[in-house]
């Protein structure tokens, strides 16, 4: 638990520096992919004295490499439209659908028991979640941005998922800094980094302000690894715990207070997290 709510901390600050990048920064899908994989190389490879750098030279090691690279192209190069029209709260409020595939993922691949105590959690959880996404629809337009959600959501469940799978072939590590590698050279022709700062309205100073922030989104992806590889629900349950941030930050910060659906949606999300962990210790 006590991981789970560092990554959750971690990721509250990049999710909020991510919508600064495509708001305030304007980046173009390209652009915010290259900085987001370049950003977080760069601070990867402090790490990796102090992680499992486990490699078997095989086919599999590869595939797994080339499978998380292009999850990573779809989560960063789809969040950039996906954020142009909706809040990261809205965001995190969708992403509480991979709850579903990753819980009973668990239970059929992995043996896990079931629960009917943990599956009335999810449910109570998906209801504030279904709530929260109902009130954002007003604001948003979801003909623009249904096929960039479907792919975000996919990859976003897929990273968990092909990580588990590849911890017999490579450490989680060393596949997440060779595709962020690939990634990053993949999209420099497109991204032009020199062009970045003139191209942006915050210049350079926005670029900077992004990079930097790859710092916690590195250290979040390291221990986000190690959750996903002990358990995809608990996996899972980082982005609603996220939510639950980003909706008491906003509850402080903004003029008019949330609406009731909203405000039931968050109170539903946040007792369907807690519940479920602590059916886990039942």
């Amino acid at each position: 638990m006590l991981l789970m709510i560092t990554v959750v901390a971690l990721y509250s600050i990049t999710s909020l520096n991510d919508k600064y990048a495509v708001s305030k920064c304007r980046y173009t899908g390209s652009q915010l992919t290259f900085l987001m994989a370049s950003g977080t190389i760069f601070f990867l490879l402090f790490t990796l004295p102090f992680s499992d750098m486990h490699f078997t030279l095989s086919p599999m090691s590869f595939l797994f490499i080339g499978l998380i690279a292009l999850s990573k192209y779809l989560e960063f190069g789809m969040s950039a439209k996906i954020l142009a029209e909706m809040s990261v709260f809205e965001l995190k409020a969708w992403l509480g659908l991979t709850l579903f595939m990753s819980y009973f993922t668990d239970v059929f691949l992995y043996g896990q028991d079931i629960k009917g105590l943990k599956i009335l959690c999810i449910i109570v959880t998906a209801a504030g979640l279904f709530l929260i996404a109902r009130e954002g629809r007003r604001q948003v337009e979801y003909k623009r941005i249904v096929l960039p959600l479907v792919l975000y959501l996919a990859a976003k469940f897929s990273y968990g998922f092909i990580m588990k799978a590849a911890e017999s072939y490579i450490s989680s590590t060393m596949t997440l800094l060779c595709a962020l590698v690939i990634l990053a050279l993949i999209m420099l022709p497109a991204a032009k980094p020199l062009n970045i700062p003139k191209e942006s309205p915050e210049g350079l100073k926005g670029m900077l302000i992004v990079l930097a922030c790859k710092l916690p989104n590195a250290l979040g992806l390291l221990c986000e690894n190690r959750i996903a590889a002990e358990s995809l629900t608990n996996y899972s349950f980082i982005q609603p715990m996220i939510l639950i941030v980003m909706f008491v930050s906003g509850f402080f910060s903004q003029k008019e207070k949330p609406s009731k659906l909203s405000l039931a949606g968050s109170l539903c999300v946040i007792a369907g997290i807690f519940g479920f962990q602590a059916a886990g210790l039942i």
